[in-house]
C-alpha cells in the first residue's frame, strides 16, 4: 500500500477507495510530466473532481486514451454516466446494503426475543423504521440509475 501523503485538497474531497488502484510490488516504469502553473492547476482541479491524486489522474487519463476506454471523469462507453458518478452510485449501493444487513440482524434479534418472551422488544419499532429508511435509500439509488439509463 502506498503510504506517501496525498494532497490535502484531494483527501478532503476523495471518498475512501476512490484513488487509483495500488499494486504490490509497485509499478516499475515511470513517465515524467512537466506542466506550467496553469496546466498544473487544471490537472489538480480535474483530479480532485475525479477523486484522484494528480498522478493517479494523469496515469488513468493516459491509459484510457491509449486503450480507447473511459478516462477519469469521462463517460463510460454507452452509458452517459461518468466513472466518478458510477463510483458514487456504487458506494451508495454498498452503504444501503450494509444498512439493510444491519437492520436484518436487529429484526432477527427482535424475533428471537419475541419467541422467547412472547412480547416484542420496545426497540422493535425503531428497527422497523431503520429498515424502511434503508429501503428508501436503496430505492433512491435504483431510481437514480433508472433515470440515467433512460
Amino acid at each position: 500500500m502506498d503510504t506517501r501523503p496525498r494532497a490535502a485538497a484531494v483527501d478532503a474531497q476523495s471518498p475512501r477507495g476512490a484513488d487509483r488502484r495500488h499494486r504490490f510490488p509497485g509499478r516499475g516504469q515511470r513517465v515524467n510530466l512537466r506542466l506550467d502553473e496553469a496546466e498544473h492547476s487544471d490537472v489538480v482541479k480535474a483530479a480532485a473532481r475525479a477523486g484522484l491524486t494528480p498522478t493517479g489522474f494523469c496515469a488513468n487519463a493516459a491509459l484510457a486514451t491509449a486503450r480507447g476506454t473511459a478516462g477519469p471523469g469521462g463517460l463510460v462507453s454507452g452509458t452517459g454516466v461518468t466513472r466518478t458518478e458510477l463510483a458514487a452510485m456504487q458506494r451508495d449501493l454498498f452503504a444501503a446494503r450494509t444498512a439493510v444487513t444491519r437492520t436484518g440482524t436487529n429484526l432477527n434479534q427482535a424475533t428471537a426475543a419475541l419467541n422467547a418472551t412472547g412480547e416484542a422488544p420496545v426497540w422493535l419499532a425503531h428497527a422497523v423504521k431503520r429498515c424502511v429508511q434503508a429501503l428508501d435509500k436503496l430505492d433512491a439509488v435504483v431510481a437514480d440509475i433508472d433515470r440515467r439509463l433512460h
